[in-house]
């Protein structure tokens, strides 16, 4: 089974939770995981200037962000 397929290229940003940035939505980073491990066909779309790291899905080509400083925090 394939999971997503990622390249390289910039998580949600504190305080501004599921808005649209640009031309990608901000996600969490619970859904940004999920993304990851999905069998969606995506790329990284990072934006790193502004510490974001992204997916888009190759098929619609919607774009998901999320803050870099929050993916790898483990919940508890």
């Amino acid at each position: 089974m394939d999971a997503a397929i990622l390249q390289g290229t910039s998580h949600s940003r504190p305080g501004i939770p599921m808005q649209k940035i640009a031309s990608g939505r901000v996600i969490n980073a619970a859904e940004f995981r999920q993304l990851l491990v999905s069998h969606r066909r995506m790329i990284r779309v990072d934006r790193r200037a502004e510490k974001l790291r992204g997916l888009q899905d190759l098929d619609t080509g919607e774009v998901f962000l999320t803050d870099e400083r929050r993916l790898l925090e483990l919940r508890r």
